[in-house]
């Protein structure tokens, strides 16, 4: 089930929530009656292989009971995760690597399982958790419900934010919901929903035929159209998904850290970092860059864990050779801002650093939307105005009204709309009814479009 469609919107949630808020706040009616909706929520369209989240879910458990101080326990639990996580996301991409060179082995790339939706996101949710009880900053789970809830809470099972279970496990034994943490979870959670929809999936009509295209026929401007509508339309989507998973968590009592942060108005690639998807950079930080000795030693070996560390990241967003590629490219710009990049950059005005950011996220993420490398050849060679080509496609052709406007909507993440508003019409009485309203509104927007079919499921959802 997904949360910008009909049936969440206006049969799930809204009966789910009301049924919720009149449960005692006291006692454990509320939790069990989450995990049950949790449960609901991922069978609802993943029902094949809700028996794999069953069995990552027992083996935590199990493996926490024993783990605490024990390297052992942590082996196994790590392994074990891996394995699950390596079997359904890239035991097909291993056997086409293995094909392509010659290796012929009994199973081939279409006897690979199929990907069970959110496996990355709650196998890393499980593997913070083993890794936080093994470390002693935080308590095993004596209950499996406890743990259970933590793992299956449906605003996170899809594609998160990475809550660390440190972070919520108060928070399910004790928690209270108010009328006002529902109203601001709305609010939030309609920012999302007006991001997602009315803003990502009308670019994603001009950026989809632009990647589309016969490289013969990208301009130097269509290319980089297609390049900034793409960043674009992926902040756009992802921040939405991260607001309304951050809106349901509050309407249900829970509080989830922010995951974005202005992202585009980053200095450097270490900045960008820093501020997009937030809860992943922090669990490979904490997880695995510290773990391998961070930049405790020398230069070199930071650029090595750099490297490491986002070629991993890289394969944990998809089993393709263009991940592994967008991986390497920020694990390259990381390991050279950091060995004397960064103090160069420092020195030049922050608008020189906000466009060397934005330039190179930008030709980044063409790695990231290629269908291979040789597309992203063909589109660096076009942005670059290198590319051999007599074509004459306009980009009039993709700029229809409705995506100027998304387009310049999106832009305002660029500039700094907090110092820009006051403080107060916030504070302001009709601010809420405003606010209301434009809740109201996007509700209404988001059944026209839905009713229409115009909807794209989250660019992350494959991951």
């Amino acid at each position: 089930m997904l949360f910008p469609s009909v049936p969440f919107l206006f049969y799930f949630f809204p009966v789910f929530l009301t049924l919720y808020l009149l449960l005692p706040q006291r006692g454990r009616a509320r939790n069990v009656f989450l995990l049950a909706g949790s449960l609901f929520f991922y069978a609802w369209g993943e029902l094949a292989n809700l028996w794999v989240l069953v069995l990552s879910l027992v083996f935590t458990y199990g493996v926490g009971l024993h783990i605490a101080g024990r390297k052992r326990w942590l082996a196994v639990g790590v392994i074990g995760h891996l394995f699950l996580l390596g079997w359904f996301k890239y035991a097909g991409f291993a056997l086409a690597t293995l094909a392509s060179v010659g290796i012929d082995l009994p199973l081939t790339a279409k006897d690979a399982p199929a990907l069970p939706l959110g496996i990355s996101f709650f196998t890393f949710h499980a593997l913070s958790y083993l890794i936080d009880v093994y470390r002693g900053k935080a308590p095993p789970a004596r209950r499996l419900p406890d743990l259970a809830l933590y793992i299956l809470l449906f605003p996170q099972l899809i594609a998160g934010p990475i809550v660390r279970f440190s972070t919520l496990h108060r928070q399910i034994t004790r928690r209270w919901v108010t009328l006002g943490r529902v109203r601001i979870g709305m609010e939030v959670f309609c920012l999302g929903l007006m991001q997602k929809l009315l803003i990502a999936d009308t670019l994603a009509r001009a950026v989809d035929p632009i990647f589309a295209l016969p490289t013969a026929d990208l301009t130097p401007s269509v290319a980089w159209m297609g390049a900034v509508l793409y960043t674009l339309q992926l902040y756009m989507d992802f921040s939405g998904y991260s607001h309304m998973a951050i809106g349901l968590a509050l309407m249900l009592g829970f509080r989830f850290p922010r995951n974005f942060n202005f992202p585009l108005r980053a200095t450097s690639i270490t900045d960008f970092w820093r501020r997009w998807h937030i809860s992943l950079s922090r669990w490979f930080r904490d997880y695995l860059y510290i773990p391998l000795g961070g930049s405790r030693n020398g230069a070199g070996r930071t650029a090595l864990n750099l490297m490491l560390v986002f070629l991993l990241c890289g394969l944990w967003h998809g089993a393709t050779w263009t991940a592994l590629a967008w991986g390497a490219y920020n694990g390259l710009f990381l390991g050279l801002e950091r060995a004397g990049l960064g103090q160069f950059l420092a020195r030049l005005p922050v608008l020189v650093q906000r466009a060397y950011a934005l330039l190179l996220v930008v030709a980044g993420l063409v790695i990231f939307r290629s269908a291979d490398l040789a597309q992203t050849g063909a589109f660096w060679a076009a942005m670059s105005g290198m590319a051999a080509t007599d074509a004459i496609t306009s980009v009039a052709r993709f700029a229809s009204p409705s995506i100027v406007a998304a387009a310049a909507i999106a832009g305002l993440s660029l500039l700094p709309l907090k110092p820009m508003l006051p403080t107060a019409a916030f504070a302001a009485p009709r601010a809420l009814g405003a606010r209301t309203l434009a809740c109201l509104l996007a509700l209404l927007t988001a059944a026209m479009l839905l009713a229409h079919g115009s909807y794209s499921p989250f660019l992350y959802f494959r991951f």
